[in-house]
């Protein structure tokens, strides 16, 4: 995190616009940029809470380490990292047709790596739409269903030509859930695959005189 820090220009009055570009791919490379939208969980289960505090203070870090000083005094009474990435972005934002244009090549532009989580793809699209949505750039649903579906990989081809197939796409929060089941069920699929794998390879690995000494021993008891 130090090396990608080192390379991006703090943030001044004058930069936000590229900054902001530079930190939110910092932070998707070393999986923190959904705590720049998460709301803080409750404190149970304790675990989970704790976990997400640890996390969102070194996403908060992340940011100072990457302001200038002079501009400090904008976040220093920020909770969470969302408050602080809010906070700067209310105060440097642009609304222009630049910033706009921006945010639509981004979503149109968002692919899923292969074998990634889905539910993180899933958070970063949308981010992107309710960015455009405070723009006043309403996306429609059927529209963003398409979007959501055309970023996916190519190994969910079948997925979405069986979605798309139908003589009605599904309400948005109906097509996250079937993604979010199809992945986790691939997912399942796959471990259960490497599982096997494995078993069969540490049985290669046993010499047959082995089970062999075993069968005997059993047939002689």
């Amino acid at each position: 995190m130090a090396e990608s820090q080192a390379r991006i220009e703090t943030l001044s009055k004058s930069n936000f616009e590229t900054w902001k570009l530079q930190m939110e791919a910092v932070l998707i490379k070393n999986d923190r940029f959904k705590y720049l939208s998460e709301v803080e969980p409750p404190p149970e289960p304790k675990e989970a809470y704790d976990s997400w505090k640890i996390e969102d203070r070194k996403t908060k870090a992340d940011l100072i380490l990457c302001i200038q000083p002079s501009e400090l005094k904008l976040v220093k009474n920020c909770l969470t990292a969302k408050d602080m990435w809010e906070k700067l972005e209310s105060t440097y934002q642009s609304k222009g047709p630049a910033r706009k244009a921006n945010l639509l090549k981004s979503l149109l532009q968002l692919k899923m790596e292969t074998g990634s989580d889905v539910r993180d793809h899933i958070r970063k699209c949308f981010h992107f739409i309710d960015k455009l949505h405070g723009l006043d750039i309403v996306i429609d649903e059927d529209l963003t269903s398409l979007i959501l579906l055309y970023s996916l990989p190519a190994n969910f081809e079948a997925f979405r030509v069986a979605i798309e197939s139908r003589d009605e796409l599904p309400k948005l929060d109906t097509l996250r859930i079937k993604i979010i089941d199809e992945w986790q069920s691939r997912t399942d699929q796959s471990l259960s695959k490497d599982g096997w794998s494995l078993c069969s390879e540490l049985r290669k690995s046993i010499p047959k005189s082995t089970f062999q000494s075993y069968n005997e021993t059993e047939r002689n008891r």
